[in-house]
């Protein structure tokens, strides 16, 4: 039977995309795996697509007029930073994403570093496997009670890292322009301006969305400010922090540790950061769990069968085209 669709996963990562296919046959659509690296592998793809899920690779200008028949593009996270928005809605695609799959996973990621980082295991752990019994060699090591925590976002990722870290006692503010004081306050947070949470905090987990505001807000100037011997988790998007900045700042002792998510450019390559024991990295892992890799490729589909039943996605990012309906 001719499909009556066609959807192309962009750049397959995952092991199985049973879930997609699951989904997305009960409308009589044909799955395309692709593993495009860029925009120019998007466009040596059959141009007929209906919808994209795209996970990584970069959907531009050239590839959304490319796929002329497209309607919707999902993207399989939160962060839409890697597809042209402007161009997607004046060409009436929608693009939407899957805002809630993973916050439980990522909120514990950003957690369990803090806490890695602040009683220095990785530390111990090197030592011991080196032959070194020595309970001071990660001296000093100061208990978090008491200490003040700044999130930076204060969305579903940064809410629930609040609820999670409450019961150790530390102060928690929080910086986030959208949110209001009240809102904060039933977590027991306090709102602050940047300034302020960069001054007071003693432990920075960032949260909030790659865009023009956030691109390089970590850099020589708001280092600066932090206060000495500070500690750093970012579990959000690597461009929000400067890495040539992070580096001078790392050479000359301002941080007591930093745990990297995300990077600017994933793989890194050639990365002097990465040579630094004071830095923890994983490989943009924070939002991973058998759980949430289901609930993203479950939702992610849904939303493409909606639109191609002739709906709108639930978590559609270019509201500007509900005018349109």
């Amino acid at each position: 039977m001719k499909p009556k669709f066609h959807v192309l996963i962009t750049d397959a990562h995952h092991n199985n995309f049973h879930a997609e296919k699951e989904v997305l046959q009960e409308i009589g659509a044909k799955v395309h795996i692709g593993y495009c690296k860029n925009e120019e592998e998007l466009l040596q793809v059959d141009p007929c697509m209906d919808a994209l899920l795209v996970s990584y690779v970069n959907v531009g200008k050239k590839a959304i007029k490319h796929f002329s028949n497209c309607k919707v593009m999902v993207k399989y996270a939160v962060g839409v930073d890697n597809i042209d928005l402007a161009t997607a809605t004046k060409n009436k695609v929608f693009v939407a994403n899957v805002p809630d799959y993973c916050t439980e996973d990522v909120s514990t990621h950003a957690m369990t570093l803090l806490l890695t980082l602040v009683r220095k295991i990785l530390i111990f752990d090197k030592s011991v496997k080196n032959g070194i019994w020595n309970p001071l060699i990660a001296d000093p090591i100061y208990r978090i009670q008491g200490k003040t925590l700044g999130i930076i976002g204060f969305g579903r990722n940064g809410r629930c890292l609040a609820e999670k870290i409450y019961p150790f006692k530390v102060n928690i503010i929080a910086s986030d322009p959208t949110v209001k004081s009240t809102e904060m306050a039933d977590y027991g947070v306090k709102k602050v301006d940047l300034n302020f949470l960069f001054k007071e905090s003693d432990y920075i987990s960032i949260h909030c969305p790659l865009n023009e505001s956030t691109y390089h807000l970590i850099n020589k100037q708001t280092i600066g400010i932090m206060k000495p011997k500070v500690f750093l988790v970012n579990t959000s998007r690597g461009s929000v922090i400067n890495q040539s900045d992070l580096y001078r700042a790392l050479t000359n002792g301002k941080f007591s540790g930093i745990a990297l998510d995300v990077m600017e450019n994933e793989p890194p390559k050639n990365n002097d950061i990465l040579k630094m024991d004071h830095v923890i990295y994983t490989p943009h892992v924070s939002w991973h769990s058998e759980e949430a890799e289901i609930t993203l490729r479950t939702q992610a589909a849904l939303e493409v069968k909606r639109v191609l039943q002739g709906g709108k996605p639930i978590n559609l990012v270019n509201k500007e085209l509900l005018s349109d309906l």
